[in-house]
């Protein structure tokens, strides 16, 4: 924030961090002390002010940092992390962490607050020592401008702060729930589709369609195999079905199933000057990722008959119990990329492929996958060419699978234009809040009083008490100060060299 753009309100003062708060060097030894909290830099969230835990001073060893209830907490480690907090109990913490007493003219819920803004969180990281551990120091912080209003105005602004946080947390967390609703609407859009609710309406206004038993006849008769499935296999809780649908197995219109190669690479995505081998993370998120690959080094295990393509059936055979048998139909392929061992190409016959593609994500298809998969609970999980042959399935017509396919699509993408308008308002609060940061420190997020004692009465009152405070002190330590007096004017404030 900038003394010569920001024309301040009356009662307000430019000042030097250094000018109005000063951290504390009181250290204790927690093996001298009882045991009392302690807090980390990994207690004390990111960018919020919110502490997230503590741990106990018994747990410690080495020399931490004395803190009161009142005190600011910042940490001067990676100070990009943007981790402040105001304690309201007693304790030690890391000495990563500068310590700001509680004190009459300063609010440190006020200070809080403008620590947590994007322009102190941006001069601080610009002004780190270290490269494995950048930390800045407060001889630098201490040279910081910032604008302060009058005391009573600190306490208005922060209660105004903190009013208008608890608007956005509320909106926060009404969002939270978007991504889980998402989820469960795009389940039971699968679950009415392949129960035949979905298209209940379509098949009223197409009666004449080629039933699904004449299709799964023509099929056997082509591959000479029998596709009634025993009263045992209907009545495993599969419900009723729609009279032109019938059931059959996967291994009537299954015509091959191709697994590609296992052997050692590199992971480093593939490029198009380099051959990739995929990885089952590529088929994991419902569309194919081409950049979840490695990349084949030794050019005698290339084979273009493995080579993925455009309309490609993809499936991992093995993955968690969650995640074996996701399955994708490949919508874009700029790459060379090999079939791997653990992730199949499947060919079909009189079968929509993008149909069968959202039956393994329904319920139904991942109680076949899961009921049929073998291996670990806990870890890896199998499923074998035969054992997917087998998997059980409802099949509507081939028209009605293509509208079937055409209906999920579409309620699907104005769930995706729902989770697309979630994040925009994610990204549009976190805005808001440094938003609302900014018009603060500008003195204009809360009327000014002018009967409010101004800022510079308040930097009078602290340079007297400072004042005061080396005047106390035993005349060595004065002496010792003045000696010190080259270093202040180079920019190292008395007591922090």
């Amino acid at each position: 924030m900038s003394e010569e753009l920001i024309e301040l309100p009356e009662g307000w003062e430019w000042v030097k961090l250094g000018d109005i708060a000063l951290p504390s060097d009181k250290k204790v030894e927690p093996t001298e002390i009882q045991s009392i909290p302690y807090i980390g830099l990994e207690h004390i969230e990111k960018d919020t002010g919110n502490l997230l835990g503590y741990g106990n001073s018994k747990d410690v060893k080495s020399t931490k940092s004395k803190f009161y209830s009142g005190d600011l907490l910042y940490g001067k480690l990676r100070p990009y992390l943007n981790k402040v907090y105001v304690v309201n109990f007693e304790g030690v913490c890391s000495t990563d962490i500068l310590v700001f007493s509680k004190n009459s003219y300063i609010s440190n819920e006020f200070l809080k607050y403008r620590f947590l803004t994007k322009d102190f969180v941006s001069y601080a990281s610009q002004n780190v020592n270290g490269v494995q551990h950048p930390r800045v120091n407060f001889p630098t912080l201490a040279d910081f401008s910032l604008a302060l209003p009058p005391l009573n105005e600190q306490k208005r602004i922060v209660a105004k702060i903190e009013e208008l946080n608890d608007r956005t947390q509320k909106a926060k967390e009404a969002l939270d729930s978007i991504p889980q609703l998402c989820d469960r609407f795009r389940q039971s859009v699968l679950a009415t589709a392949f129960r035949g609710d979905l298209t209940a309406d379509w098949r009223e206004q197409n009666p004449y369609v080629e039933p699904a038993s004449v299709l799964l006849e023509r099929t056997a008769e082509k591959l000479k195999q029998d596709f009634h499935l025993t009263n045992k296999e209907i009545n495993k809780d599969k419900g009723f079905l729609p009279d032109s649908w019938a059931w059959t197995k996967f291994k009537l219109f299954v015509k091959r199933i191709q697994a590609g190669k296992n052997f050692s690479c590199p992971e480093v995505p593939v490029t198009k000057d380099t051959v990739g081998l995929v990885k089952i993370s590529a088929v994991t998120w419902g569309k194919f990722d081409q950049k979840e690959t490695k990349t084949v080094i030794d050019i005698s295990k290339i084979d273009s008959n493995l080579f993925i393509k455009k309309g490609d059936f993809l499936i991992s055979r093995a993955n968690t119990i969650e995640l074996v048998g996701a399955s994708v139909v490949v919508d874009e392929i700029n790459y060379s990329i090999m079939l791997s061992d653990k992730v199949w190409r499947v060919d079909f016959i009189d079968v929509n492929k993008r149909f069968i593609n959202f039956y393994l994500k329904s319920v139904y298809g991942r109680q076949e996958i899961e009921s049929r998969a073998t291996g670990n609970q806990l870890s890896m999980r199998n499923i074998s060419q035969n054992a997917f042959r087998e998997i059980i399935v409802a099949l509507p017509p081939l028209e009605e699978q293509e509208e079937i396919v055409n209906q999920i699509e579409a309620l699907f993408q104005i769930i995706d234009n729902i989770q697309q308008q979630y994040q925009n308002s994610e990204t549009y609060l976190a805005k808001l809040n440094q938003s609302i940061l900014a018009k603060a420190f500008r003195g204009e997020i809360v009327p000014q009083d002018p009967d409010d004692e101004p800022a510079s009465v308040l930097l009078e009152r602290i340079r007297a008490e400072r004042e005061k405070l080396n005047n106390s002190k035993p005349k060595s330590d004065r002496t010792s100060k003045r000696k010190r007096k080259t270093v202040e004017d180079q920019g190292v404030l008395p007591g922090f060299e």
